[in-house]
C-alpha cells in the first residue's frame, strides 16, 4: 500500500476514533473539561493568557516532525509512523470534537485559533515526512531482507526535511506572535 494511503488511513482512524471518545466523554470529566476550558477563555479575555515561552514553544511544534523523521531512519518506521499518525490525529481530533461539544460552533472557531492556524502548516508538514519517511523505512526493511535498494538519503531527502524545518519555524513565530492575542480579542464572544 503507498506510504501516503497508509498514513492517511491511520490519521483518519485516529481521529475517528477521537472523535468518538470526544462524544461519550460526559458527566464529570465534561463538566471539569468545561470548567477548564471556561477558566482559559476568562484568563484570555483579561489578556493573562501568554504564548509558552521559546522552548517548550519549539518543542510542542517540532515533537511530531521530529519523531516521524527518527522513525523514518529505522525498519520500524513501518509501523511505527503510522501508529504515530493515529495518535496524532487522534490528540487533534479529540481536542477539536471537546471544544465543539462543550461550545457549539463557536468552539470550532476557538479550536481553528489553537490549532488550525498552525495545523494549516504542520498537519501538511508532517504528512510530507511521513511519507518521505515510509519509504525509506520500507527500503530499510528491504535491504534487511538481502534486496538491492538506491541510496536512501539524496539532496531531495535533505531538502525536503530542511523546507519542512523551515515551515514548522513559521509556526512558531505564528504560534508566538498570533495564536494568544487572537484568542484574547474573540474571548468574549465565548463568555457571552
Amino acid at each position: 500500500m503507498p506510504a501516503l494511503l497508509t498514513i492517511s488511513i491511520s490519521f483518519f482512524l485516529g481521529s475517528a476514533a477521537g472523535c468518538g471518545l470526544a462524544a461519550s466523554t460526559g458527566g464529570e470529566a465534561s463538566e471539569s473539561l468545561s470548567a477548564y476550558l471556561q477558566a482559559f477563555l476568562v484568563a484570555s479575555g483579561a489578556g493573562e493568557m501568554q504564548a509558552p515561552s521559546l522552548l517548550p514553544l519549539i518543542w510542542e511544534t517540532f515533537r511530531w516532525s521530529a519523531l516521524v523523521v527518527l522513525l523514518g531512519f529505522t525498519a520500524l518506521g513501518l509501523f511505527g509512523i503510522p501508529i504515530l499518525f493515529a495518535a496524532r490525529g487522534f490528540v487533534l481530533s479529540f481536542a477539536v470534537a471537546t471544544f465543539i461539544r462543550l461550545l457549539g460552533g463557536m468552539g470550532g472557531v476557538l479550536a481553528f485559533l489553537l490549532f488550525g492556524l498552525t495545523g494549516l502548516i504542520s498537519l501538511p508538514v508532517l504528512f510530507v515526512l511521513g511519507t518521505q519517511g515510509m519509504g525509506t523505512s520500507r527500503q530499510l526493511a528491504g535491504r534487511a531482507m538481502g534486496e538491492k535498494v538506491r541510496p536512501l538519503w539524496g539532496k531531495g531527502y535533505l531538502l525536503r526535511c530542511g523546507c519542512c524545518a523551515g515551515a514548522l519555524c513559521v509556526c512558531v513565530v505564528l504560534e508566538s506572535l498570533s495564536v494568544m492575542p487572537l484568542v484574547g480579542a474573540v474571548a468574549g464572544a465565548f463568555l457571552n
